[in-house]
């Protein structure tokens, strides 16, 4: 738990330095599943996710100015550094802080745009955020939590997650994430206790909602299995410290998955 107990103070100063705007932002990516462990599961059963120090920060294109001061001002007041990732108009940033003795790097990320340059970067409340596909989801269902400290946020809900990852997983040019993803997936549908059993179940819902997308879905992680080379398995195997993730437990877990079914 003392890692855990480490994340939650990162979590909790992340949510001081941006203000109100933590109304407006939803945590996503690898964060998700600390949170999801930290506040919102059993503390007893099961083990912690793995660690990653990028804080994935979703934002609809559309927010209100809830103060003069926007993102940006709050983040270089409480010590983020900006930093600048290409050469775009506008360039991708990251913000960078030292918390705890980790270094934690924070990104914007936005749904991607209905017409025009469905790829380029926006700027929102003063810092520029990246488009991705199917994003709307992540940013429609949510659940709120508290930390120790009280602090309130809010994070992308767990059936909303594993979509997400698992709609575009393939689109990764970095095969290290794609492995990641898939780890992903695999504990937030068996790791959680009854949290995955509700998580199974919101995600049943969503592929009634959206039918095309849970085709894109499930071809993806199956035609991922069927191609996968023995090298591919070890590599997903070892993204787990615990060792509980094996070939087989995944396969079942997928099919699990698109069935709808707790394990």
């Amino acid at each position: 738990m003392a890692d855990l107990e480490k994340e939650d103070r990162v979590i909790c100063e992340f949510l001081r330095s941006i203000g109100p705007w933590n109304n407006y932002i939803t945590i996503g990516g690898g964060y998700a599943l600390i949170i999801y462990k930290l506040y919102l599961s059993d503390q007893h059963i099961g083990y912690p996710p793995v660690g990653t120090r990028d804080l994935d920060s979703l934002i609809p294109r559309k927010v209100p100015e809830v103060s003069k001061k926007d993102i940006a001002g709050y983040l270089k007041e409480a010590g983020f550094v900006q930093l600048f990732k290409d050469y775009d108009n506008p360039a991708t940033e990251a913000y960078v802080k030292e918390i705890n003795g980790f270094e934690v790097e924070i990104e914007f990320l936005t749904d991607s745009a209905t017409r025009g340059d469905k790829n380029k970067n926006v700027v929102i409340a003063g810092v520029v955020a990246q488009p991705l596909s199917y994003l709307s989801l992540s940013l429609q269902t949510t659940l709120k939590f508290k930390t120790y400290s009280g602090e309130t946020g809010i994070v992308v809900s767990p059936g909303a997650w594993m979509f997400h990852k698992g709609l575009t997983f393939p689109r990764r040019s970095n095969a290290s994430k794609i492995y990641k993803d898939l780890y992903g997936i695999w504990y937030v549908a068996s790791q959680l206790g009854d949290f995955s059993n509700n998580a199974i179940e919101e995600l049943k819902s969503l592929f009634q909602q959206h039918p095309k997308w849970f085709q894109t879905f499930q071809d993806n992680l199956l035609k991922w299995i069927e191609q996968a080379a023995p090298i591919d398995w070890s590599k997903l195997e070892t993204q787990d410290p615990f060792g509980r993730l094996k070939k087989l437990n995944f396969e079942r877990i997928v099919k699990s998955i698109l069935q709808g079914k707790h394990l």
